[in-house]
Order: C-alpha cells, then sequence, then structure tokens
C-alpha cells in the first residue's frame, strides 16, 4: 500500500475546500486536497451546452445579495455578473391570483417568523404558521417558498433558524439575486488558479474511506477510481469538507467516510441537522413561448400549487428558450429514484396546468433537459442542509476544531445564518485555513 504525507489534508473540493487550499498554500503550507469525483466545485456543476445560450447550472445558479465572501472572487477574476429579473407572479389553480408581488406576500410571513423567534421558541414552520393570522392562500404561498427555499419539510425545520436566516440576509443585500455569466464554475476554476504552487497539490478521482486520529496526526485510507489502488495519506491536520448526507452515510456506502475513535462531539451535533432533496430540470426549448402569454411575459419566477414543481424561473432579464423547473422538500419526495423520462413528464404535467398549454405541446417544444440527480450521486447524496426544529442552539461544535486535528468546513457548519449557501460554505472554508494555521504555530 502506497503512503503520501503532508501537512494538512483536505477532503472534498467544493467551494470550502478549495478556499481552505487556496489559503492554506499561500501561506506556505503543504497541502493535499482530494475530490473523489473527476471535477472541482462540489454541487456547484456547471455544463457547456454549445446549443445552449447561456451556461447549465445544475447546482447552484443565484448568488444572493452582496456577500463579500463571493464578490471578493468576482471582482479580482473580472466576470461579468448580471442582476436578475426578481418579479414574480403566484399561480394557484392555474390562475394567477394575488394582489401585487408574491414576495411581498411572503415578506409578511417572513417578519412573523422574527417575531416568533424573538420570544426564544424553537417551534417548526408547521406549528408557527398554524398559528399566522393571514389568508390561507398566503399562508400555503409561504409553505411552499420554505420547504422550496430550503428543501425542507415544513414539520421538521426550525424558526428559528430561518429567522437568523432572513435577519442575516438582511445584512447582504439578499433580496437581490444575480447570475455568473460565465456560470458558477468560474469562482472554483478561480480559486484552484490562484492558489499557490510548489508543494501542495489537488488529487481528482481520489475516495476517502477512513480517518484514524490521534491528536497531531491522522492516518488517512483512500482509494483511486481509475486505477482502483488503495492508498495510505498520513497528515498532521484534516479538513473534512463533504456535505451532510456523506457525513451521515451508513459506513459500507459508497463515499463514506469511518472515523476512528469516532468525534462524539461532532457527530451529536450533526444530528440536529437535516438534509433536503432537490429535484432540478433545466428545459431548453425552441423558443421562449411564455414571453407571448400575458400572465408568465416579462415575470422572473412563477409560485404555483402544483404537486411536483410549484416553482420555475426563467433567465429574466437575458431572454432566452431556457425554463428551469423546481422541486424541493416534500414535493421531490415522490420523485426520488425515479427515473428521468419519468421525472420529466412529471415536470411536464405541471407546467402544463400552470400554462394552459398541453403536454404534447410542450414536449414538441422541447429541445434538451439538462438533470443530474443528487441525492443519488453518492459524493453529495441530497442537496444541502437545514436546522432540525428544537435544535438551533445544538449546533456549536461543528466550527470547533476537534484535538486539532480535525476540522470540519462546508455550508452544514455555517453558524451564522448563512448555511445552504455558497457565501456561507467559502466563509467556512476560511474558518477552518485559519483555526489550522493557529495550531501549526
Amino acid at each position: 500500500m502506497r503512503a503520501l504525507s503532508c501537512d494538512v489534508l483536505i477532503v472534498g473540493a467544493g467551494i470550502a475546500g478549495l478556499t481552505a487550499f487556496n489559503e492554506l498554500s499561500r501561506h506556505g503550507v503543504h497541502v493535499l486536497c482530494v475530490e473523489a469525483r473527476d471535477r472541482i466545485g462540489g454541487r456547484i456543476f456547471t455544463i457547456e451546452d454549445p446549443y445552449s445560450p447561456l451556461p447549465i447550472e445544475l447546482g447552484p445558479e443565484f448568488i444572493h445579495g452582496l456577500p463579500p465572501e463571493t464578490w471578493e472572487l468576482v471582482r479580482p477574476a473580472k466576470l461579468a455578473v448580471y442582476d436578475c429579473e426578481e418579479r414574480s407572479v403566484h399561480i394557484r389553480d392555474g390562475k394567477a391570483v394575488g394582489h401585487g408581488d408574491a414576495w411581498e406576500q411572503i415578506d409578511q410571513i417572513t417578519d412573523e417568523m422574527k417575531r416568533v423567534a424573538a420570544t426564544g421558541a424553537d417551534i417548526s414552520f408547521l406549528e408557527f404558521i398554524g398559528g399566522v393570522r393571514q389568508p390561507q392562500s398566503t399562508k400555503d404561498l409561504a409553505t411552499s417558498y420554505v420547504e422550496g427555499f430550503n428543501a425542507a419539510h415544513n414539520e421538521r425545520i426550525s424558526v428559528a433558524s430561518l429567522a437568523q436566516d432572513a435577519k442575516a440576509s438582511e445584512t447582504i443585500d439578499g433580496d437581490r439575486t444575480f447570475r455568473i455569466a460565465s456560470g458558477y464554475k468560474a469562482l472554483p476554476e478561480f480559486l484552484l488558479k490562484t492558489s499557490a504552487e510548489g508543494d501542495s497539490k489537488l488529487r481528482l478521482n481520489t475516495v476517502v474511506s477512513s480517518v484514524d486520529w490521534t491528536p497531531s496526526h491522522a492516518q488517512v485510507e483512500a482509494r483511486s477510481t481509475l486505477t482502483d489502488a488503495t492508498f495510505q495519506i498520513e497528515s498532521r491536520r484534516v479538513i473534512i469538507t463533504v456535505p451532510l448526507g456523506v457525513l451521515k452515510a451508513p459506513k459500507d456506502e459508497v463515499g463514506a467516510i469511518v472515523f476512528n475513535p469516532v468525534p462524539i462531539n461532532i457527530t451529536s451535533a450533526l444530528e440536529s441537522l437535516e438534509f433536503g432533496n432537490v429535484t432540478r430540470l433545466v428545459f431548453q426549448f425552441k423558443d421562449a413561448w411564455w414571453q407571448n402569454h400575458d400572465r408568465l411575459s416579462d415575470t422572473g419566477f412563477w409560485l404555483s400549487d402544483e404537486k411536483f414543481f410549484p416553482t420555475w424561473w426563467t433567465t429574466l432579464p437575458m431572454r432566452t428558450p431556457l425554463l428551469t423547473g423546481w422541486s424541493a422538500g416534500p414535493h421531490t419526495d415522490e420523485l426520488l429514484g425515479q427515473s428521468k423520462p419519468v421525472i420529466v413528464s412529471r415536470a411536464l404535467g405541471d407546467l402544463s396546468r400552470i400554462s394552459k398549454l398541453k403536454a404534447t405541446e410542450l414536449e414538441e417544444q422541447l429541445e434538451a433537459v439538462h438533470f443530474h440527480d443528487w441525492h443519488a450521486d453518492p459524493f453529495s447524496r441530497g442537496a444541502y442542509s437545514y436546522v432540525r426544529a428544537g435544535a438551533f442552539r445544538n449546533r456549536a461544535a461543528l466550527e470547533l476544531p476537534v484535538e486539532n486535528t480535525l476540522f470540519f468546513a462546508g455550508e452544514a457548519t455555517e453558524l451564522n445564518g448563512h448555511g445552504g449557501t455558497v457565501h456561507g460554505a467559502r466563509a467556512t472554508g476560511r474558518r477552518s485555513a485559519r483555526q489550522v494555521l493557529e495550531s501549526l504555530r
């Protein structure tokens, strides 16, 4: 069994892992970053389709607000970024309903959530919304939004965490959204490009299976997916940045990591989190037929009460024939494990009721469908994390080093209201790098 050695091993080359890699390599630390996939970026997954007018995003698509963690990469990388059209329409039973923008109705519920959370309550959203005095249509819209945006089940997600997220979003103008014209993958590519050359290396197609550790030393077993060869990595520090779904995977599953000994404080803190699921489809039509539609033209987001895909968005202000369907939380439960044709059929059915066009008409217009099964992906096992009701205060250990040897990063370990976001993940990568540097001194 071959052996490698380094000062710091980083497991995962998503945005958190690459941020830590960039910071540590620039401080002259001997770093090895290993990634199970054959690409960097983790859940950032941009596809370049020569027949598409824009890059296709199968993972994160939007920059939410003005978080410095993201914009301090955008500016030096000289990336073109444009504002998205936030105007939305709420469609119920196939008809546009409500007065004013749908986001305004959701904001009313958010304000009430903050008031409830300020009392110290950490109830589920389901319990909270049951006591809200608003029209049922507004409550239904807010529930669908919470389930969709957070990939959560309303009976499980913490209102205290939702209130914290809302406050954190306000500090970065989170009600504004932007897209990167060249695709989100430009961020991890820039991080890798600007990392210091030298002893630090990135190794793809490398799956970590176990971490045996004592204070200031770890022996890690890994396998190459290209050659199937198994080897060991000796390291003084290990930064784990894999998704929550991987951390919680049964030990005999592909991609699972076995720790010996088990970091009890970390595993206990992980129980306070749930890992949501998302099914996302990007439809590429022959033309943007909705631009001739009275209710749907000139709106960026369509929010509906459909069973599987209640949320859709266009690429406005860019006028393209691309349309994204979003199914999350309980809406996607019945889609998990289904084949792509079945999922596409469900989406076309929902879109047909929203648009009042026959599903056969939509299918005739369809040129391509882009899809990645994040639930079945062994190195993701879902979308992103959310906080379980009643467990809001049980997560502190996630941002603390374990015996100055194990460090955990990634969006699930972000405790300041930016979990589930790219900028939140990047903040944790920076935090872990800083902690490692302090421990090495």
